[in-house]
């Protein structure tokens, strides 16, 4: 008995000082982490423009010391329409990286960004080099809040999927940012997102809902024609909107050669997303939760990617900014019968 009684302290004793080197070590950081900001600009040669800010943030913690990195998709819109010399279009978008480390020590988090990496492809819009900035740090559950200066940043912990690098060190167009990640059963775990600011004292609340189209046509690489179409059906009450869109690519082949995959001349493709989201004023943001496949196509990959959108909305338009672009999504004028492909 004496024995046993020996054996069970010394097992406490073991446990109590487990828990102990745990609490010691503080905050537990490592995983991905994911944050989008958008910002009017308010001075300077930019002013009115929007800028948007996607960050994808790749963290190990190793007792108290922390190592890794982060990605930043940073696009910009052009606030009067006006085309951006850089990429000749009212937005252009790029990427940086940039590797950090830090520590964990008495529950406070530092984080440094140690070197920005230089950009793996030529990019005439690339903003460059800026300052390396400190962080503190403040873990509340799957929320770690990280303050430089006068900037905060609230960084949401990603638990679904595989992690990995979303973001690219390309600028891809709509469609290769659609098959860069394969979100699986078409379910994919959305970052909380902080409520909307409310619209100011007298301002009213944009009216987005109805019926809008969004329309590209262009040539792929290897000079096949592709034409891409969204008709997104809009729900909205009060200041909550939800809905779906029908997102319809058709390629066709330009050298009379026809697609293994389809073993024709052509082929399509119809997706339907679902989404969500709020406005508040003339702002808009669109939280996509699901897709279907409407149109089953040999020639499909079977990869698609759930995004997060912030826009401002006018009465026949909506301008729309994600992770790597924009678009605008327009009204279908009533005497113009809609297009289908």
């Amino acid at each position: 008995m004496a024995s046993l009684s020996g054996a069970a302290g010394c097992a406490a004793r073991r446990s109590a000082t487990a828990n102990a080197g745990s609490a010691a070590a503080g905050p537990q950081i490592s995983g991905v982490w994911d944050a989008v900001t958008s910002a009017t600009i308010d001075e300077g040669v930019a002013a009115g423009d929007v800028r948007i800010e996607k960050q994808e943030w790749h963290l190990s913690q190793s007792g108290s010391a922390i190592r890794g990195y982060y990605i930043a998709a940073l696009t910009y819109v052009s606030g009067d329409g006006r085309p951006y010399v850089c990429s000749r279009q009212p937005q252009f978008s790029a990427f940086q990286r940039f590797e950090v480390a830090g520590h964990v020590q008495a529950g406070a988090i530092e984080i440094q960004e140690m070197q920005q990496a230089e950009n793996p492809t030529e990019n005439r819009c690339d903003p460059g080099t800026r300052q390396l900035a400190r962080y503190r740090g403040l873990l509340d559950g799957d929320v770690l809040t990280l303050v430089s200066g006068r900037q905060q940043t609230r960084l949401y912990r990603i638990h679904a999927g595989t992690p990995g690098e979303r973001l690219t060190a390309e600028v891809s167009p709509r469609t290769a940012a659609r098959e860069r990640a394969n979100v699986g059963d078409g379910q994919v775990a959305t970052p909380a997102m902080q409520p909307m600011a409310p619209a100011p004292p007298g301002m009213a609340n944009a009216d987005v809902s109805g019926e809008w189209v969004w329309e590209h046509q262009g040539a792929v690489p290897g000079g096949d024609q592709k034409q891409e179409r969204e008709e997104w059906h809009v729900m909205q009450d009060g200041t909550k909107i939800s809905g779906y869109y029908d997102r319809i690519v058709h390629q066709v082949s330009t050298d009379g050669h026809a697609y293994r995959c389809s073993m024709a001349l052509e082929f399509q493709i119809a997706t339907r997303y679902q989404f969500s989201g709020d406005v508040s004023g003339d702002e808009v943001r669109i939280i996509e939760s699901s897709y279907e496949v409407l149109s089953p196509s040999a020639c499909d990959n079977g990869k698609r990617r759930l995004d997060i959108y912030q826009g401002k909305a006018s009465t026949d338009e909506i301008r729309l900014v994600w992770g790597v672009g924009g678009q605008i999504l327009r009204r279908p004028r009533p005497d113009v019968p809609t297009q289908r492909f």
